[in-house]
């Protein structure tokens, strides 16, 4: 295998990942092994503890608080667990241009289910919901829950979650953010951004393994949340209901603690290098690709907008995004993903819908050079498909 150079595929997995993160999962599966919170044992109680410094760390990335961190498999468990459990029957659920399906999907069920009254906010041509035209909206729909994505799986860019955030805290509005793409790469503080709930998945931005994934609560989301899952906890055994304390009430079976010590060496690493670097190599990354692509004659970029964001970005020409994702991974060893991302919705909005686009997604250890490339690879590609 490759040392992922020209890995593109960032914002669907996070790869390499640092070596911390390896050498955390090898040491947990040898040297630990025991179930978190299911015995007193010394290995058991390694797992817990190991648990207990990821709520902190995450909490500390995000500017939560560590008794309300809960784990989960990925993004889409804590977006479906932060819809049922905050959400109440005829609820107004109010969601952005951009979403991911981890966010439609279930939105559109539970709608159906519990008599659920959904509408799109409004934003501009790349889907970015502006503040004033959202509060307007916001006066006439009574809404009582607002989820959006913080930055698009499609084309990087970020919503501005302080400005919605102040928004939905003064209508009184509980908001859900989809943290999947900008968590570990952006600046997130959920206190300063009234953030209700926060959803996270470990395997991109975060530089953890597969599997792994977080729901952080705001104080007023911890009181309202109901659970998804109902089992065993190791706590409150002698009862047949769920333990009315967090985390415990929203974290039924036995946990990922393998995976959860690869991420919480992926988080640890975010914390040491910070996230203000991180987002600064994102932007140079995007920077580079956004110029090389300019001077690809019959490229149109998706995304081509000031702002803060990933280095994802979108593209698209005279080639079916499908055909140049083959092309640029069987000649090139490129990998990057076409077609619709999971993202149908944000397609929709970009005009970009049903082909979609070719997603260029760098990541942290991306070497600049890789962007000339791959760019060079796609202006080979389009001087030879004739």
């Amino acid at each position: 295998m490759d040392d992922g150079r020209l890995y593109f595929d960032n914002a669907a997995t996070s790869f390499p990942k640092p070596v911390q993160v390896y050498e955390a999962l090898d040491a947990y599966v040898r040297g630990v092994g025991g179930t978190a919170g299911r015995s007193a044992h010394e290995r058991a109680q390694a797992g817990s503890r190991l648990l207990f410094e990821l709520r902190e760390a995450l909490a500390e990335l995000c500017g939560g608080a560590d008794d309300r961190v809960v784990l989960t498999k990925n993004a889409t468990e804590a977006i479906n667990l932060a819809l049922s459990g905050l959400a109440r029957p005829g609820a107004t659920i109010v969601h952005g241009p951009l979403e991911h399906n981890a966010v439609m999907r279930p939105l559109t069920h539970l709608a159906q289910r519990h008599g659920w009254t959904t509408a799109q906010a409004p934003g501009d041509a790349l889907g970015r919901i502006e503040p004033t035209a959202l509060d307007a909206f916001l006066a006439q729909t009574n809404a009582d829950v607002l989820i959006t994505l913080y930055a698009s799986n499609v084309h990087g860019l970020a919503q501005d979650l302080a400005a919605i955030g102040e928004i939905c805290a003064r209508r009184e509005i509980i908001f859900i953010v989809d943290g999947a793409q900008g968590g570990g790469l952006l600046p997130l503080d959920m206190d300063a951004m009234r953030i209700d709930a926060l959803c996270l998945t470990g395997h991109k931005g975060l530089l953890g393994p597969t599997g792994t994934g977080a729901l952080l609560l705001s104080e007023r989301g911890a009181e309202r949340i109901q659970p998804l899952l109902l089992g065993g906890t190791g706590s409150a055994s002698d009862k047949e209901a769920m333990p009315d304390f967090l985390p415990d009430r929203l974290e039924a079976g036995t946990p990922n603690t393998h995976g959860a010590a690869g991420l919480l060496a992926g988080v640890q690493y975010l914390l040491e290098e910070t996230i203000e670097v991180a987002a600064r190599y994102e932007a140079e990354l995007r920077a580079r690709m956004i110029e090389r692509m300019r001077a690809l004659k019959g490229v149109t970029i998706i995304g081509d907008a000031a702002g803060p964001a990933t280095a994802t970005l979108g593209i698209t020409s005279r080639l079916a995004p499908s055909d140049m994702a083959f092309l640029l991974s069987e000649k090139y060893g490129v990998a990057v993903r076409a077609g619709l991302q999971c993202a149908p919705r944000a397609h929709r909005t970009l005009g970009t819908f049903p082909d979609g686009t070719v997603r260029l997604a760098p990541g942290l250890f991306t070497p600049p050079s890789a962007v000339d490339e791959v760019a060079d690879a796609i202006g080979d590609i389009l001087r030879t498909q004739r």
